[in-house]
């Protein structure tokens, strides 16, 4: 099961009303962590924990500690710090080496199950929202809001004045959260190759519609169960469709058809989407030819070549490639291996520590 919270709200809600729920939120955080303010996670007296707080170092520990919150029936805040030996983070061997505190609330009946059910709604609806849990008591707000994905987890402590529309003075101190509802991705397109990409987006937890005028029951049967599939060009898409994607794949394996899609897309109002077209740059220029538009005419970007140069040329390693350019884009990523960006930061930080006349690398 992917950990994208939509998930876990969707096996929560048929568990609810078995176990005694507790709600687990970060809301700080000092130096490095696994998981930033904002995130959040589900466990029960029961020994269900749908979610992760760290990369599993501390969940055993936050499974004891949401027992005796349902035991006393009282919110706890327990702080994790890898530096200090006398915390349990210590004991517990937490590699990162940061510190976190994490807000434990309870989740029942009488508080609205903390608002999680509307959460599951808009997501359901694929719209995000803000999600105002206070600190000082165990309630809950949800604002729907436009969907704007970031590379991590985003979520901060705010006051009335700074916070969301219509929240009262006793919500001084709430932790906001936007949750955005899962990546959508569309294929157009039904070849064998496109395959291991649905599998694979599946895995990933996103949302897939694959759509393609030429697809049979037959063709059907080889792609996966969890995809929406639809027998219909590009241009028969509904727009309201259209306006949930956040990222397309044309793979139709037809120059004409490709074209075809290159235009609808062209014409429809889409939300900042990734596009990426199958084949090399020539084949790209052939499909704009086609269609009769010029780079400097696409409203819309179009990856061509798609994909990330990951190596490989099985159709696996292609999804693998395309799909990692795929999240690059709509997480806002420059895509960059983190060994390099974390020895740019080291750089930085010895500019700022030491003048200017240490060296430094700066990155678009």
């Amino acid at each position: 099961m992917s950990n994208h919270f939509y998930h876990l709200l969707a096996s929560w809600l048929p568990l609810k009303d078995e176990a005694n729920w507790v709600l687990g939120a970060v809301i700080h955080t000092r130096g490095s962590v696994y998981r930033k303010t904002g995130a959040l996670m589900l466990l029960s007296d029961a020994g269900h924990q749908l979610g992760l707080l760290s990369g599993g170092c501390i969940e055993s520990d936050l499974l004891l500690q949401a027992r005796k919150v349902v035991a006393l029936g009282k919110s706890r805040r327990v702080v994790y710090d890898a530096a200090d030996d006398s915390n349990i983070a210590w004991r517990l061997g937490i590699g990162c080496g940061g510190a976190a505190e994490i807000l434990l609330h309870p989740c029942h009946t009488q508080n609205d199950f903390l608002q999680l059910p509307a959460v599951l709604s808009c997501l359901q609806q694929q719209q995000a929202c803000n999600y105002a849990l206070q600190v000082d008591q165990a309630r809950a707000r949800v604002t729907s809001c436009p969907r704007k994905f970031s590379q991590r987890q985003h979520g901060s402590l705010q006051s009335h004045s700074a916070g969301l529309d219509g929240i009262g003075s006793d919500e001084e101190n709430s932790l906001v959260t936007l949750i955005n509802p899962l990546p959508h991705l569309l294929i157009l397109g039904s070849g064998v190759d496109v395959i291991p990409l649905c599998h694979l987006a599946l895995v990933m937890g996103w949302r897939v519609t694959l759509a393609d005028q030429r697809l049979n029951s037959a063709k059907r049967e080889n792609f996966p169960a969890g995809i929406t599939a639809l027998n219909v060009s590009a241009a028969e898409l509904p727009n309201d469709l259209l306006q949930q994607i956040d990222g397309v794949v044309i793979a139709h394996h037809n120059l004409r058809l490709d074209a075809a899609a290159v235009v609808a897309l062209q014409t429809c109002e889409l939300i900042n989407p990734y596009i990426g077209l199958l084949g090399p740059a020539k084949r790209k220029a052939e499909v704009l030819a086609t269609a009769g538009l010029s780079e400097a005419q696409l409203r819309y970007p179009i990856a061509g070549p798609m994909g990330l140069a990951l190596g490989g040329d099985l159709p696996e390693s292609i999804a693998l490639s395309v799909l990692a350019e795929c999240h690059a884009k709509i997480f806002g990523s420059n895509a960059l291996p983190l060994s390099e960006m974390a020895q740019g930061d080291m750089q930085m930080q010895a500019f700022v520590t030491n003048g200017a006349d240490a060296p430094i690398i700066l990155r678009a």
